[in-house]
């Protein structure tokens, strides 16, 4: 039997079904498939940071993984019971201004259940044997379980399927790899610690680190390294206690394991993200240590950069060199995210006299520099990754004199960096400009200044939207109050905090991409560049 998709997606974690999820709600429908079964529940990841709880408020599932998981606020390390440093990672420029302990299957099972409610069908036990890919398309061959094979007919073939990944096998795509020679061992444990339960704690000693981070139902996750890179290969509850006893001042006295793993660290990079009409995301483009939490995260945000324009192109809205901007704007994220962690791993675990020194020296400054506690929370809130040397990307945008009720020390986002939430109003009260930007497709944000002429601002707003072309919602904001003639789509910011956010100083637009990045500014009201950004897009009128 052959079948045929639109899109087959290759893994049901948390990056093939953030794809699933954001292909879907602009009307593609894919199939995915995943070797595992529906019930597994491995939990190595538990860290959310503060820019994918963004992308998740966007798919409105914010609250919900709030709600399951444990709110971290800052970053403890110790050696004994000496503090070296605090970091505080409420430091991050967002609305969601934490760090999420969640277990990695809660975050599946919320992911799931929002694909299944967009009518997403997820196919367990189902693995990919091969495939071919042609000019037009790409034949795969499927077994299910132990039974018969399936012959699959697929426009676009995506590789979500982890560190081994078949898909990224089976298309030739090389991968550069190196062995940090590290081991490790996590679990979930339960014991009576006099820890805060809103932070996470590391412990640095001679022998190596242990990292404990509290978990739902009072659980605590251990994360510990070994003195090789030949942990045991199903640790017990022996292990944890006897690293927590002999690197940490913490009772030892840990019971009730309920999870446990072992691994190497090891890191790759696939040489490409794409190939003809294959594309890998997350772990099976790129893979390394879990110190620092950026791997679910990093492809999570893969898929969602991925997935509106893999959409655009399989409605037939697009070309399918738009495609091409994926790899572009996310390799370069990918390898920095690889190559950053890699050496966290190695000054973290680093046991040598000169490595415990200057770690020792580097987390006495953490704790007394503010400025560097609020760049590295962005970092790890994953709010510097920018695409400002994007093709996709430019702004016509000029230092113009400063209003007397401007901020002149805030300059706005430029066109590739992350959109900056912020409250605006209308007739029903306040409103946040991220919950204006929910809806799929592009957002075209016109700051008004002081024009509140209610005629003006009409013809503004229909100029706008006949720049867009269908592409997307206009919205308009006036620092004065709302218009007596009421106009839909036009926002009061009577403190100009928005306007002070977006660095804007007379009227201005902001064209803002479905994967809040913003793709173009100018700080005139001129629609000609809008057009511009579209046909540059490749996007079809």
């Amino acid at each position: 039997m052959t079948t045929k998709a639109n899109v087959l997606i290759v893994g049901a974690g948390p990056t093939g079904l953030v794809l699933a999820i954001d292909l879907a709600r602009r009307g593609v429908i894919p199939r995915i498939i995943d070797a595992g079964r529906a019930d597994h529940r491995e939990s190595r990841a538990v860290s959310i940071v503060a820019r994918s709880l963004e992308m998740l408020d966007d798919l409105g599932l914010a609250q919900a993984a709030i709600e399951r998981g444990v709110p971290l606020h800052t970053l403890n390390f110790y050696q004994g019971t000496t503090t070296l440093a605090e970091m505080d990672v409420t430091a991050v420029d967002s609305p969601f201004p934490l760090d999420l302990c969640i277990p990695q299957w809660q975050t599946v099972a919320l992911l799931r259940e929002r694909a299944e409610e967009l009518g997403v069908v997820i196919e367990w036990d189902t693995r990919l044997v091969g495939h071919q890919a042609g000019e037009h398309g790409v034949s795969v061959e499927l077994r299910h379980g132990d039974g018969p094979g399936e012959r699959c007919e697929t426009a676009w073939l995506i590789g979500a399927d982890g560190a081994h990944s078949t898909v990224r096998e089976t298309a030739g795509i090389t991968r550069e790899r190196s062995d940090l020679k590290r081991g490790f061992i996590l679990g979930d444990v339960a014991v009576d610690w006099p820890l805060t339960r809103d932070r996470f704690h590391v412990y640095f000693d001679t022998s190596g680190l242990v990292a404990v981070f509290p978990m739902t139902g009072g659980y605590w996750r251990i994360l510990a390294s070994t003195p090789d890179d030949r942990p045991p290969q199903n640790p017990g509850l022996d292990d944890f206690a006897a690293y927590v006893a002999e690197r940490t001042p913490l009772d030892s006295r840990v019971r009730d394991l309920q999870w446990s793993s072992s691994f190497v660290a090891r890191e790759s990079l696939a040489d490409r993200l794409r190939q003809g009409r294959v594309l890998l995301a997350g772990d099976a483009a790129h893979s390394h240590s879990p110190v620092g939490g950026q791997g679910m995260n990093t492809g999570m945000q893969d898929a969602y950069n991925l997935g509106w324009k893999l959409a655009l192109v399989v409605t037939g809205q697009a070309e399918e060199s738009l495609l091409n901007s994926y790899e572009a704007e996310r390799w370069p994220v990918v390898k920095a995210v690889v190559d950053a962690t890699s050496t966290t791993t190695k000054v973290a675990t680093g046991t040598t006299l000169v490595a415990r020194r200057a770690r020792r020296h580097a987390l006495r400054l953490l704790g007394r520099l503010n400025p560097v506690q609020q760049r590295l929370s962005n970092a790890f809130g994953e709010h510097l990754v920018h695409y400002r040397d994007s093709d996709l990307v430019f702004e016509r945008w000029h230092e113009s004199q400063a209003r007397a009720w401007s901020d002149v020390a805030c300059t706005g986002p430029e066109a590739g960096e992350l959109v900056r939430d912020v409250y605006v109003e209308n007739r029903e009260g306040p409103v946040a400009l991220r919950h204006l930007l929910r809806t799929p497709g592009h957002h075209l944000v016109l700051f008004a200044a002081d024009t509140t002429d209610s005629a003006t601002l009409a013809a503004w707003q229909s100029s706008a939207r006949k720049a867009m072309a269908g592409h997307g919602e206009v919205h308009v904001i006036t620092r004065g109050h709302l218009p007596h003639d009421p106009l839909d789509g036009v926002f009061a910011d009577l403190r100009s905090e928005a306007h002070n956010r977006y660095g804007v100083r007379r009227p201005s637009l902001y064209l803002i991409r479905p994967d809040k990045y913003v793709g173009y500014r100018g700080d005139s009201v001129d629609f000609a560049p809008v057009s511009d950004y579209f046909r540059a897009l490749g996007v079809r009128p």
